[in-house]
C-alpha cells in the first residue's frame, strides 16, 4: 500500500494543483476582503462574523469545487493511453488502487484546510477585524470541513474514475457546486441529503447572522454513514467495471 501511495504522489500535477488553489484561496480572500467594509458597517465588526463569511465561500464554493477537480486530475494519469490496464496489471487489488486514490485525495483535501486557515487569519488581520482570533473555533472548524467532505470526495473519485471525459465530471462538479445556493439556506435536517452541502453545515459557526440550522448529531451521522455508502459503493463499482482502455 506504502508503494500505491507513493506512485499516487509522483503522478500528481503539484504545480496545476498548487496553481489551482492558490487561485481559490486568493479569490476566496479577495471576495471576503472586499466586502468586509460594508458587512462590518451591518454587523459588528468581530471575527465571529468575518470567519462566518469567509467560510460560507469558502465551504459553498470554492472546497467543493476543489475537491472535484483534484479528483478528476488523480484519475487523469491512467485515462490517458491505457493506463488503467497498465495500472491494473500490477500485483495489486483494484479495492488497493482505489483506496490509494481516495487516500490522496483526502491528504489534499488536508492540506487545503491548513492554507485556508492561514489565508483567514491572515487576511482577516490585513482587513483590520477586531477582537481576538479564536483559534479552537478555526482549528475544529476546518477539521470539521474535512470531515464534512469525505462523501463528496468518495462521490467525486467514483466519477473521476468512471467517466474517460475531465470535462464531463468537471461539469457535473460545477453545476452541483452552483446548486448550493439553495441547498445552503434550507436546514441540515433536509439540506444534508445532498452531499455537496455538508461541507457548509459542518464547517460554518453558529451563532452569527448566517449560521445554517444545524441539528449537530444527525448531520454528523449522515455524513458518517454517507461516507461509508458512496466510498464502498465507488469501490464496488471501480472493481466491476470493464477497462477496455
Amino acid at each position: 500500500m506504502n508503494k500505491l501511495l507513493t506512485a499516487e504522489f509522483m503522478k500528481i500535477q503539484w504545480r496545476l494543483i498548487a496553481v489551482l488553489i492558490l487561485i481559490a484561496l486568493i479569490a476566496d480572500v479577495s471576495l471576503a476582503s472586499s466586502n468586509w467594509g460594508m458587512l462590518s458597517a451591518v454587523y459588528e465588526p468581530s471575527w465571529p462574523n468575518y470567519l462566518m463569511y469567509i467560510i460560507n465561500l469558502h465551504t459553498a464554493f470554492f472546497f467543493p469545487l476543489l475537491s472535484g477537480t483534484i479528483a478528476g486530475l488523480i484519475c487523469l494519469y491512467e485515462h490517458r493511453s491505457g493506463g488503467w490496464k497498465q495500472l491494473l496489471a500490477t500485483p495489486y487489488s483494484r479495492s488497493s488502487i482505489y483506496s490509494a486514490k481516495y487516500a490522496v485525495l483526502l491528504c489534499m483535501l488536508a492540506i487545503i484546510q491548513v492554507l485556508f486557515i492561514a489565508a483567514e487569519i491572515g487576511s482577516g488581520m490585513v482587513a483590520g477585524v477586531e477582537g481576538r482570533v479564536d483559534w479552537l473555533f478555526v482549528v475544529s472548524s476546518a477539521v470539521l470541513g474535512w470531515f464534512g467532505i469525505l462523501p463528496l470526495a468518495a462521490i467525486q473519485l467514483w466519477f473521476s474514475s468512471r467517466f474517460k471525459n475531465f470535462g464531463i465530471a468537471f461539469s457535473i462538479n460545477v453545476v452541483c457546486v452552483l446548486l448550493n445556493i439553495v441547498f445552503s439556506g434550507l436546514p441540515s435536517s433536509l439540506g444534508m441529503w445532498f452531499p455537496f452541502v455538508l461541507p457548509f453545515y459542518t464547517m460554518m459557526p453558529q451563532g452569527t447572522p448566517f449560521s445554517p440550522r444545524v441539528q449537530e448529531w444527525s448531520l454528523y451521522a449522515m455524513v458518517g454513514i454517507s461516507f461509508v455508502f458512496y466510498f464502498l459503493l465507488g469501490k464496488y463499482m471501480f472493481r466491476r467495471k470493464s477497462w477496455i482502455a
